[in-house]
């Protein structure tokens, strides 16, 4: 019985990640990898806001682990999917699914609603047609430099530190435009960008003069093989080799083996809002665009261990809003 009843469910598992079935079918097509923290809360949030009554289907475009000459292989492989699949709606999460996939799926008049999108959607078009909307994912790089102000009132200079990727450049390109400084309520903020774990490491060891760090994003640093250095490896040795505070903007990050604190846009919330505008389209209850619009309110958590270890005490204000974590 358990064999039979392993072949009937093959063609599922072969075919990936369609769950359920309904009278709507929604292809998500996601930038990076489903071992992603990112990418599983934005899962969650997607299935909680489309659940009976819609089929859905995830594909993994794995841009943060492979080379970019593999991603129009990629590409052509997800719009493969696409066309055997033949969604009734398509949503694209993150800037490289949008920019590889945006165009060409919209082309053929169908719904496309994006998520986590950190840089301008109309940079991907040459006008974004009617069929495109969505939900952005500014990562409030300035925003968390205010509060953390708030825990140092002292601090004069902090770093950003990123890894080398296309939402780096296009969160460089918002917040600093041309410039290499830029000031945040009496803070000096300077940024680097590196594509190595061995250039990470160094640039944490030679921010002197820098009172605190903040790293947005850290997911496609590369061992001395070429090979991505998993985020729990970042967040360690961030935890145990940092000699300032370092503050992040993901909650997986933040604990005793951590970083300091984070302010996050939880992806969860943020997937449910992209899902519940594509819910709306499927159902005719909202208006030809949808609209774009960006989330900006976020969430402290902190980890006790790593504020006792620098002697950063929490407005009480902060601390009865934040979340901590261990």
């Amino acid at each position: 019985m358990e064999r039979i009843l392993c072949w009937l469910l093959l063609p599922l598992l072969l075919w990936g990640g369609e769950v359920g079935a309904g009278q709507f079918k929604v292809l998500i097509v996601h930038s990076y990898s489903p071992e992603l923290p990112w990418v599983q809360q934005c899962n969650r949030g997607i299935s909680s806001a489309l659940p009976e009554g819609f089929a859905l289907r995830f594909e993994y475009l794995d841009t943060k682990r492979i080379p970019e000459s593999e991603y129009p292989r990629k590409a052509e492989e997800a719009m493969q999917v696409y066309r055997a699949y033949a969604p009734d709606l398509v949503m694209l999460g993150d800037d490289n699914a949008l920019r590889l996939l945006g165009p060409r799926m919209a082309a053929d008049g169908l719904p496309i609603v994006f998520f986590g999108i950190n840089g301008n959607p109309r940079s991907y078009f040459k006008s974004i047609p009617p069929n495109v909307s969505g939900r952005l994912e500014i990562l409030p790089l300035f925003s968390w430099v205010r509060y953390i102000r708030r825990i140092m009132p002292e601090a004069k200079q902090c770093l950003i530190l990123m890894d080398r990727s296309e939402t780096s450049d296009a969160l460089i390109s918002h917040f600093f435009g041309e410039n290499i400084h830029a000031s945040v309520d009496g803070v000096t903020v300077d940024y680097r960008i590196v594509s190595t774990f061995a250039e990470w490491k160094q640039a944490v060891n030679e921010s002197v003069g820098y009172q605190f760090i903040t790293i947005p994003l850290f997911h496609t640093l590369k061992d001395k093989n070429g090979t991505v250095v998993p985020v729990e490896d970042v967040a360690r040795w961030v935890s145990t080799q940092s000699r300032i505070p370092v503050f992040a903007y993901q909650d997986y990050m933040v604990g005793n083996n951590g970083v300091v604190g984070a302010y996050v846009i939880a992806g969860e919330a943020h997937a449910f809002s992209a899902a519940e505008l594509a819910r709306k389209i499927l159902l005719g209850e909202a208006s030809d665009k949808g609209g774009l619009s960006a989330d900006h309110v976020g969430t402290f958590y902190f980890n006790r261990k790593q504020l006792e270890r620098f002697g950063l005490i929490l407005p009480p204000g902060m601390e009865k809003d934040a979340l901590f974590t261990e």
